[in-house]
């Protein structure tokens, strides 16, 4: 742990003239984290886990709030959408090992105002913060084409739409009188297009955060297919 990382997280209650900005990350991790922050100016407010994340009232206001995460961004956008709805105005980064293709899509659209990765954290963490504090959004430059919403054609919207209520990938088929075999087609291709990898993650990306993606419901009146009624779909907790 460097030594501006160890002062920062030995201090329990930042200078009121600097920024603080709310840090959940692993103990590992986090010494990293603080030691870039208090290098740039910022005060912490660190947090073991997102379960003490309450504790942030104690601060006072946050300038920003930032995730470290370590799996794919993709499979956390339920749990960025929570904190930037319980921060809200206060933008949220996410801190990340790697990027995957389109996984920078899926964090602003869960409602993340930026994105760094770890092996560019001296140089971009800052930068970042600042950028999203003026109201900005802030990734990579390699991922900037992910900024703008993916465009999806109105099949692809509809057979999402189905699959977010709980439809099976046959009764989709019987609804939209499609080969369940166009119906996995249209799935790959929008997954492709949201970046994400299964299911739930597309549900909780058309459901969640006002509809960023721009993608909407599909307009098929009627209920499920009586056949075979639509499942409950359970969606995993971060």
């Amino acid at each position: 742990m460097s030594g501006a990382g160890r002062e920062a997280l030995r201090t329990s209650v930042p200078d009121a003239s600097l920024q603080r900005v709310g840090l959940i990350a692993r103990k590992g991790r986090r010494a990293e984290i603080a030691g870039v922050l208090a290098q740039e100016g910022f005060a912490i407010a660190p947090f073991d886990c997102v379960g003490t994340i309450a504790d942030a009232d104690s601060w006072g206001a946050l300038a920003a709030v930032v995730l470290s995460i370590e799996g794919a961004v993709s499979t956390v956008a339920r749990l960025v959408e929570s904190l930037s709805k319980r921060f809200e105005p206060v933008p949220v980064v996410v801190a990340c090992a790697s990027i995957q293709r389109r996984e920078v899509r899926a964090a602003l659209a869960a409602g993340a105002a930026g994105v760094v990765v770890y092996e560019e954290l001296d140089a971009s963490l800052g930068a970042c913060l600042r950028a999203v504090g003026a109201g900005q959004a802030c990734v990579p430059r390699g991922h900037w084409r992910e900024v703008e919403p993916p465009v999806l054609s109105i099949r692809e919207k509809q057979v999402l739409g189905l699959v977010a209520s709980g439809y099976m990938n046959r009764q989709i088929a019987e609804r939209l009188f499609l080969a369940e075999s166009t119906v996995k087609s249209h799935l790959s291709s929008a997954f492709g297009k949201l970046g994400v990898r299964s299911r739930n993650e597309a549900a909780d990306l058309i459901l969640g955060r006002e509809r960023t993606l721009g993608v909407e419901m599909p307009d098929v009146a009627g209920p499920p297919v009586e056949s075979t009624p639509a499942e409950p779909m359970a969606v995993p907790t971060a």
